[in-house]
């Protein structure tokens, strides 16, 4: 099942850096606002609402905001400040591939990893070849469902493969940064984990601290990938008092990848988490199952992972298939997830191509650059460079990402798996702690959130009565140090006002 919410975890976790989103902070507005009934009054007062807003934090006065809002039922732009200037959009960007993504491939196209075997001898249970693991991309692809291909291979009968496990990643290309992620080369947070066309845990293995009374902390890497990722230094001291203070590095060696782990836990902080990225998702992913197949007594040589395609004449095995994109879209965009992102702009690519072959991120930019041409986002008006919005990778306007939103909400093959993806104020996802205690609010704002080192944004849809709703786009780039928390204030203010102004409406 697809984790949709973020909620309370027990024990510390990693801080995913200044490359993600995180949940945003409380936030929203003490006192419920009432909205004049006279239409011609409602509307001066709405613009004053957000202008105020924007004034009562002089903080901000050298940061870009560009805001639009537009009434769906009436087509009526009911505000814009500097709605046609290019903005950063940090993970506002993940709405236009979620876009592009719906509109082209469909809510229910699904991934598939499939497992072949060159010729199998039935009598003794012995691959006489290879066996082959064709990934088709799939970013929510998890050791589970390697041991669940591994249970169905033994349960063909396969008990030994004289030749290699081969990994076939032809239906993307070698390049598995995605664009713009070369900006940060150090960082090794798995929220910049590579992408390829066969990928575990999204790339990244998760070092996990526990705690144990008078002695060193345990100290495990999941999922075990065998050779390539190694427990080195592991001196985690347990302590009864003090703060947690973990430091887990990733050193690269010729052959594999050296974790070590430092510091001191406290004993009632129950566990400590931190996800680190791999820099051969491939062979990750291919440790992974290896493992699985010999728990199930199918045996490979220690040194049989291999790479290339999967033989015309070799016969399916096993094979697993994701849940629908609709779904995928909603892990995306619920919890702000870059891997999956970046998977969904590349497979885009590959379903896309004119020719076959590998797909490029190219691709994937060009699939989502021809979708929105066609909903009136002409090529050449904005920059979108990669799928997921880190780094300096958009140049869009709030007008622009309005015109997306009012296209998706319009087309009914796309706008309900949209919505639902998004974030629910007060209730779930990056929102979840914003407008909680606000009950004029809560539940009725939808909205995709991104933040960046001097950017925050918002944009979705406010919703009182029925289908009457508006498609708005806050977005605040060049933020002074330290005013995160106060952007963001800035925009619920503006959510509020939007919903006392809908409230308002017979």
């Amino acid at each position: 099942m697809l984790a949709l919410s973020i909620g309370a975890t027990r024990g510390w976790s990693q801080a995913t850096g200044s490359g993600s989103d995180e949940e945003d902070e409380a936030s929203g507005s003490a006192t419920a606002l009432t909205a004049p009934p006279d239409p011609k009054a409602r509307a001066q007062w709405l613009q004053d609402q957000l202008n105020a807003a924007i004034a009562a934090r002089p903080a901000l006065a050298k940061a870009t905001i560009a805001v639009a809002a537009v009434d769906l039922a009436t087509g009526a732009e009911l505000y814009a400040k500097d709605a046609d200037r290019g903005m950063n959009l940090a993970s506002n960007l993940k709405l236009l591939t979620s876009t592009a993504a719906l509109g082209t491939l469909g809510a229910g196209f699904r991934w598939r990893t499939a497992i072949y075997a060159d010729d199998i001898d039935d009598a003794t249970g012995t691959v006489k070849g290879n066996l082959y693991v064709r990934g088709r991309g799939d970013p929510t692809l998890q050791l589970a469902d390697l041991r669940a291909l591994a249970d169905d291979v033994a349960a063909r009968g396969i008990r030994s493969v004289t030749g290699q496990l081969v990994i076939d990643g032809s239906y993307f290309d070698g390049d598995t940064e995605p664009p713009h992620f070369s900006d940060q080369p150090k960082e090794r947070a798995g929220f910049r984990a590579p992408v390829a066309s066969l990928g575990v845990a999204k790339s990244a293995v998760t070092v996990t601290v526990e705690p144990e009374p008078g002695s060193l902390a345990r100290v495990r890497l999941d999922p075990d990938a065998g050779d390539y990722v190694r427990l080195g230094k592991a001196e985690v001291t347990t302590v009864a008092e003090g703060k947690t203070r973990v430091r887990v590095e990733v050193k690269p060696k010729k052959d594999h990848l050296e974790v070590e782990v430092t510091g001191q836990i406290k004993m009632a902080d129950g566990s400590y988490d931190a996800r680190k990225r791999v820099d051969d998702p491939a062979r990750f992913a291919g440790e992974v199952l290896r493992r699985a197949l010999a728990e199930r007594g199918v045996k490979l040589d220690k040194h049989a992972l291999g790479a290339g395609p999967v033989p015309a004449a070799a016969k399916l095995v096993a094979a697993h298939d994701s849940a629908p994109l609709a779904m995928i879209v909603r892990e995306m965009n619920k919890l702000s997830d870059n891997y999956v992102a970046e998977s969904v702009l590349k497979t885009l690519g590959a379903e896309t191509r004119a020719t076959p072959g590998p797909a490029s991120w190219a691709d994937g930019v060009a699939a989502v650059r021809t979708y929105l041409a066609g909903i009136g986002l002409a090529a050449g008006s904005y920059r979108a460079d990669n799928g997921s919005g880190l780094y300096a990778a958009s140049a869009v306007s709030a007008h622009q990402l309005v015109t997306l939103l009012r296209a998706a909400h319009d087309d009914y093959r796309i706008g309900p798996d949209l919505v639902a993806s998004l974030p629910v104020g007060g209730e779930d996802g990056t929102l979840a702690k914003r407008w909680r205690s606000d009950a004029s609010a809560r539940g009725r704002v939808r909205a995709k959130t991104g933040t960046l080192d001097k950017v925050v944004t918002l944009a979705g849809f406010v919703g009182v009565h029925g289908d009457h709703l508006i498609a708005f786009a806050i977005l605040a780039n060049d933020i002074p140090a330290g005013q995160r928390n106060p952007t963001r204030a800035m925009a619920d203010d503006m959510i509020d006002a939007l919903v006392a102004y809908l409230a308002a409406q017979k």
